[in-house]
This record gives structure tokens, C-alpha cells and sequence, in this order.
């Protein structure tokens, strides 16, 4: 068997054509490295997904929500930050999310931003970092995702960075460095971004 990488935050062996599971492929969370809390933040992808993966062709995942859950919670998650639209819940096959969370110990603290996208309000996003700072001040985990965990969740990492004291090209940085060269994906999502920091 040959080892793969389909996705930022799963890797397995995997025969040819074989859709990416919970079991084969355990969801990852990549931690942010930094001081600026006593929590931590981190970033993955959408736990229990189903369908065919927008970054590779012709890979499917048939993700199971409830393990996903777990094993997030197993690596230390305490809040859990979706950042998709509510169709995106259906489209993705992603039933029972909030139920499977609450199984497992997990807050869910949503924000919507439509994909490859920036907030449209500023001031509104500001007041969801808040409530997400509030709990990394307080020493909890919280991961960020989006559909991949590269650009909408990218940019609300950066974003946290920004509001912690971090300018806009070093909070960029270091997500990207602990997600992805490609995490905060859009020119949108970067000008967004820089003008967050200013």
C-alpha cells in the first residue's frame, strides 16, 4: 500500500479509489504554536463529512460523525467553532453535529462565512473572536474548520492572532505554517485579513 496524503490533517494507507473514513484517516487537529493565551487553537477540517473532496478529485470521504467527535475530543478539543452555512451541513451529510459534539464534551460556538469568503460585517466578526478569545483566556482548546480547514478557517485563526496583538503577515505565518501553504485561500480572505489588522 501506497501512503497519501488527500487532506490537510489525515493521512493513511490507503488502496486506490478507497474513500477516506474515520477509521482509515482519524481527523487531525493542527495546533496554532503560540503564547499569546493559556489555551490553544487549532484548526481541522469538517468532522463527519461525506461526498467528494474539493481539494483532490476523485477522493470521497464517508467520514462517521460521532468518531470524528471523539477522537477530537481525545486530542484535548473543548470548543468546536464551525464556520459553515446550514446547508453546508446537509450537503456534506454532516447529520447529527451538534448532538455528536454534546456527546463528547464539546461546545459548539458557530459563525457563518459562505465559502472562499470573508465576513461581511467586521464588527460582528469581531464580537464572535471575543467570544472565541474568551475561552482560549480561559486555557480551553478551540478548534476552527470550514470544509478543508484552509481558508475560512485559516482566516478566523489569523484573525484571533490579530486581535491577540500579532500583525497581519505574521499571524498569516503561522497558520500557515502549522496548517497549510494554502490556508486563508482567497485574495478576498487576505485583504480581509490586512484590513482586520489595521
Amino acid at each position: 500500500m501506497e501512503k497519501s496524503v488527500y487532506e490537510v490533517g489525515s493521512t493513511y494507507d490507503y488502496p486506490p479509489g478507497a474513500p477516506m473514513t474515520s477509521e482509515q484517516s482519524p481527523i487531525r487537529i493542527d495546533w496554532v504554536p503560540t503564547g499569546l493565551w493559556p489555551g490553544q487553537l487549532g484548526l481541522t477540517f469538517a468532522p463527519g463529512k461525506k461526498g467528494g473532496s474539493v481539494y483532490q478529485p476523485g477522493v470521497t470521504h464517508d467520514r462517521d460523525m460521532l468518531t470524528d467527535m471523539r477522537t477530537l475530543a481525545q486530542q484535548g478539543a473543548g470548543v468546536i467553532a464551525p464556520l459553515l452555512e446550514d446547508f453546508e451541513f446537509d450537503l456534506l451529510g454532516m447529520d447529527g453535529y451538534h448532538d455528536a459534539a454534546g456527546t463528547h464534551g464539546l461546545e459548539v460556538v458557530p459563525y457563518t462565512i459562505p465559502d472562499g469568503r470573508a465576513p461581511h460585517d467586521p464588527d460582528d466578526f469581531a464580537s464572535y473572536l471575543d467570544e472565541l478569545m474568551t475561552h482560549l483566556l480561559e486555557g480551553r482548546r478551540v478548534i476552527v474548520h470550514c470544509r478543508g480547514g484552509l481558508g475560512r478557517a485559516g482566516l478566523t485563526a489569523a484573525c484571533l492572532l490579530v486581535q491577540a496583538g500579532m500583525d497581519a503577515d505574521s499571524a498569516l505565518a503561522l497558520v500557515r505554517q502549522a496548517r497549510s501553504p494554502h490556508a486563508v485561500e482567497t485574495a478576498e480572505q487576505e485583504a480581509f485579513l490586512q484590513a482586520f489588522a489595521q
